[in-house]
């Protein structure tokens, strides 16, 4: 080292460090933000599903959820939901379902409701199924019984946890 400073071989030597590391660390962020805004989508999905089975049975009335798969979106009474832009319904490829038995592949648009709809009724039970949605990296499916519990499930590349 110079008494006066550093050389310029010293300075390039830091900097060339500084950027392998930033490189790295851009790589790493940017796979965890698509795992956040997936995990995201998959957490306002079940709100809104219990929001609107508690607001059946509060006003005694019948609701149903439309899930629109090729426009990335479901619909709800009174407005609209869309999912982020690197999130989509489906699934990744090798994925099994459902995820309490996962033995076959589940439907080809994410959405194993009838019609792609649910029926939440004002006695307090709704339609059966499970909404896989997914950013082609990691899939996540939210099933639904028939006493309204939503489970949120995650494909670790082999199971659901």
């Amino acid at each position: 080292m110079n008494p006066r400073g550093f050389t310029f071989l010293e300075i390039i030597v830091v900097l060339a460090i500084i950027g392998i590391l930033s490189a790295l660390a851009v790589s790493d962020i940017s796979a965890f933000t698509g795992r956040l805004r997936l995990e995201t989508a998959a957490r306002n999905i079940s709100t809104d599903l219990r929001e609107i089975k508690m607001k059946a049975v509060l006003d005694r009335s019948n609701y149903t959820i439309y899930f629109n798969t090729i426009n990335k979106l479901y619909e709800l009474p009174g407005r609209r939901s869309l999912l982020p832009p690197d999130v989509r319904f489906g699934f990744s490829t090798g994925v099994l379902g459902p995820p309490a038995n996962p033995v076959q592949t589940p439907d080809g648009d994410g959405v194993t409701f009838p019609s792609n709809k649910i029926n939440f009724y004002a006695q307090g039970s709704n339609s059966m199924g499970t909404v896989y949605i997914t950013n082609d990296d990691l899939t996540m499916a939210l099933s639904l019984t028939i006493t309204g519990r939503v489970k949120i499930w995650r494909w670790d590349g082999g199971k659901w946890g």
